[in-house]
């Protein structure tokens, strides 16, 4: 009888908290990513690489034009901000590109702006992605030009990127700073970071994101970062050419009434072909 009445104990203690759980959304504040991260299911989830994959699936079939986290669009909406760097960078290099995407799943930007790719001589697009997400892709893109690295050192190496992209994906490493610090050390020519959560605070502290069932069970610790820690960071190699606001913006899904932005920036790095080639008349 005794454990009967724990076990409806905690039974009943976990359907209230299933009962509190936001249906998706931002919720809560951390001061560290390990308390945030604790009991929860995050993007390492391997069924959710799988639904992704089912997902890319049909894009490769030519029943749509992109997705984005397993959820697909049956109409292309283009990310312009993103577009325009890309054809600009390949402008300059004769038509060549070489993009290292951190966090791009099984190829969402690459899909959603192919079509303004489609004139370049040469494009090379590679991923960093999880080690599941990877795995999917050895099969999908057997006989395709993407390629995939489960580092970002490796992307970094082997690619040799001109453009290095970070869209929405930033915020979800536990320790993003170390990411730019990667990136900016290698001296890549572009950067261009979107949809990433930023506050008007001097310090980062990290939230948890709630997904909606209907893409797939996922409770995901996410940095909201200090924009004026940011972009101090950055522009100490690099020169901020743009900020503009993310695509697709999710801060209407904060569920504790923040003063928070998501925004895209693009930057170029300092004394780079680029950057002279901004001041020429």
């Amino acid at each position: 009888m005794k454990n009967l009445m724990i076990a409806l104990r905690s039974r009943f203690k976990l359907t209230r908290e299933r009962e509190a759980t936001p249906v998706n959304g931002y919720v809560g504040r951390f001061e560290d990513w390990q308390t945030a991260k604790s009991q929860t299911l995050g993007y390492q989830d391997p069924a959710i690489a799988r639904k992704v994959a089912g997902a890319v699936q049909k894009i490769l079939s030519g029943s749509a034009p992109y997705e984005r986290d397993s959820v697909i669009f049956e109409n292309r909406e283009f990310s312009f901000p993103l577009a325009t760097a890309l054809l600009w960078v390949a402008t300059k290099a004769q038509g060549q590109l070489r993009v290292l995407d951190f966090g791009g799943g099984l190829g969402t930007s690459f899909f959603q702006n192919k079509p303004f790719m489609s004139w370049l001589s040469h494009i090379e697009w590679s991923i960093v992605e999880q080690p599941s997400f990877v795995e999917q892709a050895r099969v999908l893109f057997a006989n395709h030009s993407l390629k995939f690295y489960s580092s970002l050192t490796a992307g970094l190496q082997n690619a040799k990127p001109q453009f290095v992209l970070l869209s929405s994906s930033l915020q979800y490493v536990e320790k993003p700073y170390e990411v730019l610090t990667e990136v900016t050390e290698a001296k890549v020519d572009v950067i261009m970071l979107d949809r990433t959560l930023f506050s008007s605070e001097s310090s980062d502290y990290v939230t948890r994101q709630y997904v909606p069932q209907s893409i797939f069970p996922a409770t995901i610790p996410t940095w909201i970062l200090s924009k004026e820690k940011f972009l101090e960071y950055m522009q100490q190699k690099y020169r901020l050419l743009s900020e503009f606001p993310a695509f697709k913006s999710t801060i209407n899904l904060d569920r504790d009434g923040r003063n928070l932005q998501e925004l895209g920036y693009l930057f170029v790095l300092k004394g780079s072909a680029y950057e002279l080639a901004l001041n020429e008349k």
